[in-house]
C-alpha cells in the first residue's frame, strides 16, 4: 500500500509510522486513518519488527481529528442519524493496540490532543520533549474520550486526576505529565530522537519472546485476577524457557558479549 498522509518505514527491527500532516498539527482526516490502521496492522503482523514507534512531523503529535475535514465529508451528512454510532478506526485501533504482540513507543513532539491523546495512552512507552502536551478536549466540544482512553488514563495516572484532565479538556505539560506518571522521560527538544532512538534500538535488541509473553501478561494482568495472572506466568515462562534464545542469553552473559537473539 501506497501512503499519501504518513510515512511508514522499516529499519533495524523498528516500524515507524510518522503522522504526516504538519501544516496541520498531523490531525486526522478519513485517509490518514485508514492509513495507519493499515501500517499499525502489517507492523503487528511482521515478525522482522521488534518495537512499533509513533511519531509526529513537524511541531505536534497528533492534534486529533481533523473537524474542517469531517464536517465537509459527505458520508457524514448522508449517514443514518444513529443514537449509538461507531467510529470503525477507533475501535480497530483500539483492538489492534491492545493485542499488539510487540511494544509500542510514542514521541511526543508537541500537542497530543483528542484522538491523539488516545492513540498515545495506546503505547506502552512515551518519551514527551519540554514542549509536549496533553489535552482530551472532548469535554469542551461535547464529546467523550475515544480510543478506550478511559481504561488506559486511570490505570496511568490514578482515578482522580484522569477524571479532572477529562472533565475540564485542560492541557498537561510535558513536565506535568512526568510528575504523574503519563510519559516515562521528559527531554529537551533537540534531545528527543536521541532519546527515542535510545529506547527503540533497546527494546528491539531485547529478547522478542520474552517481551512479547510479557506484554501479554501486563495487559491481560490490567483486566485479570490474581490467580489468572499467576498460572499465566507459569506458563509462559515454562514456555519462554524451552525457546532457543532462553539458551542465547545466558551463554552470551558467561561469554561476555551481547545476546543476539532471534526471536524463536
Amino acid at each position: 500500500m501506497s501512503y499519501e498522509e504518513i510515512i511508514y518505514d522499516k529499519d533495524n527491527g523498528v516500524a515507524t509510522i510518522t503522522f504526516n500532516r504538519p501544516e496541520r498539527l498531523n490531525a486526522l482526516t478519513t485517509n490518514m486513518r485508514e492509513e495507519i490502521l493499515e501500517a499499525t496492522r502489517d507492523a503487528s503482523a511482521d515478525d522482522a519488527v521488534r518495537v512499533l514507534l509513533f511519531r509526529g512531523a513537524g511541531k505536534a503529535f497528533c492534534a486529533g481529528a481533523d473537524l474542517g475535514a469531517r464536517a465537509s465529508r459527505s458520508e457524514d451528512k448522508d449517514a443514518p442519524n444513529s443514537k449509538l454510532p461507531r467510529d470503525g478506526f477507533q475501535e480497530a485501533f483500539a483492538r489492534v493496540m491492545w493485542d499488539l504482540p510487540k511494544p509500542a513507543v510514542a514521541a511526543i513532539n508537541g500537542a497530543a490532543a483528542g484522538l491523539g491523546f488516545g492513540m498515545a495512552l495506546s503505547c506502552d512507552i512515551r518519551i514527551a520533549s519540554t514542549a509536549g502536551k496533553f489535552a482530551s478536549a472532548f469535554s469542551r466540544i461535547s464529546l467523550v474520550p475515544e480510543a478506550c482512553m478511559t481504561f488506559y488514563l486511570p490505570r496511568i495516572v490514578g482515578l482522580a486526576r484522569a477524571a479532572e484532565i477529562l472533565y475540564t479538556g485542560r492541557q498537561v505539560s510535558g513536565e506535568e505529565a512526568m510528575s504523574m506518571g503519563l510519559v516515562n522521560k521528559v527531554v529537551e527538544p533537540e534531545e528527543l530522537e536521541h532519546a527515542v532512538n535510545d529506547m527503540v534500538q533497546t527494546l528491539a535488541n531485547a529478547a522478542p519472546v520474552a517481551v512479547q509473553l510479557t506484554r501479554r501478561e501486563l495487559y491481560r494482568g490490567l483486566e485479570g485476577t490474581f490467580s489468572n495472572q499467576l498460572e499465566m506466568e507459569l506458563y509462559h515462562q515454562k514456555f519462554a524457557g524451552s525457546t532457543l534464545d532462553a539458551r542465547e542469553g545466558p551463554r552470551a552473559f558467561m561469554e561476555k558479549r551481547p545476546p543476539e537473539f532471534q526471536g524463536r
